[in-house]
């Protein structure tokens, strides 16, 4: 009988992202900028979600929310790359 190697699930691929944090967002969070490290091919819509998941303030705005990636208004839809920058943008009232 030959012994026979267990069979590996190989790892999902990663990317790393760093998120820039607003107004109402950076204050709930305590940060404004931090690396989060996601799966590939993850899109802005999802990356909201999880967010919303970790961070309530995140979860009340979600409908308010527009993404910026690398400085650039982004859809929901828009596929995030390995170093991406992503701002999350929230109204902002003033006078």
């Amino acid at each position: 009988m030959s012994k026979t190697e267990p069979a590996t699930k190989a790892a999902a691929p990663v990317i790393t992202v760093t998120i820039r944090w607003f107004s109402v967002l950076a204050e709930h969070r305590g940060c404004r900028r931090e690396e989060l490290t996601l799966e590939s091919g993850v899109t802005g819509s999802e990356l909201l979600e999880r967010l919303a998941g970790e961070t309530q303030a995140v979860s009340d705005y979600r409908q308010y929310i527009r993404l910026a990636v690398n400085q650039h208004y982004a859809d929901e839809s828009a596929r995030l790359q390995d170093g991406d920058e992503v701002a999350l943008i929230t109204p902002v009232s003033g006078g």
